[in-house]
């Protein structure tokens, strides 16, 4: 099965920026979210070009199965979306595996890898106390900030945010979110925004000893591929092109964003170009694929 183009789904948020769409050429104003991969219920993305433009990659997974998928029988895809904020979004949680399940879902735990930052950019990732008796009181107060661990971060920084870790992505930058398929969030803090919170559900959920430790990736490896995340439900690859790159899909799909540059795909016959923040599927069953260009490639992929 040749790559597949997938068509974007854009949500708006009120905290979104406007540095993808400067890039993309998006009319619509408030685009916080870019959906570029997900087989999730209610958000699935359509085939955009080629022999199966049209079909819901839900269908594709369902009629194409080991075509598409390989081995993997899940019925779903890793996910994959940009964050484009301007401000600081919400504090959430999400729930691990054992959780999900009892509510019809799958594990939430997710990546990202910032393409673009403000200086004094920064994210929020876990909290500075184990005690959670004060996390709730200062969360029923509206006075959570302090206990909350802010990272600096800048362009090529990498972030693993699993299920239970309390965070947040931070204002002024555009980041890469890579995931697990699950679609369940709850929202511990707002800033006083005025939106409905789940403490219950938060606390329920929360993991209040979960630490994140920053990946830094702005050194340019040419024709190597470093390991960027490492997670039992998905892993990721940065991958950079000076000249020519090539990669076999060895029986699994694997998503390929273009974080930096521009780059040529060739593959079953094929040649596409893939430019910045643009994103091809690789089916399982795909041969050979070649890149050339000079570029910085995220490649997401099933563990």
């Amino acid at each position: 099965m040749k790559p597949l183009r997938l068509e974007p789904v854009y949500k708006e948020a009120i905290w979104a920026g406007d540095r993808l769409s400067r890039v993309r050429g998006l009319q619509t104003p408030g685009i916080g979210i870019a959906r570029e991969v997900c087989a999730y219920r209610g958000s699935e993305n359509r085939i955009g070009d080629g022999e199966y433009a049209g079909r819901s990659i839900k269908e594709m997974i369902d009629r194409e199965g080991p075509r598409l998928m390989g081995s993997d029988e899940s019925g779903q895809l890793v996910r994959v979306a940009y964050i484009d904020a301007r401000e600081d979004l919400s504090v959430q949680v999400h729930p691990g595996e054992a959780q999900a399940r009892a509510a019809g879902d799958y594990e939430k735990s997710e990546a990202w890898y910032i393409l673009e930052a403000g200086e004094g950019a920064s994210i929020i990732a876990g909290v500075n106390t184990e005690d959670r008796e004060v996390l709730r009181a200062a969360a029923e107060k509206g006075g959570l900030e302090p206990y909350l661990v802010r990272h600096p971060v800048r362009a090529g920084d990498v972030a693993l945010i699993p299920a239970g870790m309390v965070h947040a992505c931070g204002g002024d930058m555009l980041a890469l979110e890579v995931g697990s398929f699950g679609g369940i969030t709850y929202r511990l803090y707002d800033y006083g925004r005025g939106r409905a919170l789940d403490l219950e559900e938060s606390f329920r959920t929360l993991d209040p000893s979960l630490q994140c430790k920053i990946g830094h990736f702005q050194e340019k490896k040419a024709g190597k591929m470093q390991s960027a995340i490492r997670h039992s439900l998905f892993s990721a690859d940065i991958i950079d092109i000076e000249d020519d790159v090539t990669i076999r899909p060895q029986g699994r799909y694997s998503v390929l964003t273009c974080v930096e540059g521009d780059c040529r795909i060739r593959a079953m016959g094929e040649e596409r170009a893939l430019r910045y923040t643009e994103t091809l599927l690789i089916p399982a069953s795909c041969g050979e694929v070649v890149i050339e260009g000079k570029a910085r490639l995220f490649r997401s992929y099933r563990s």
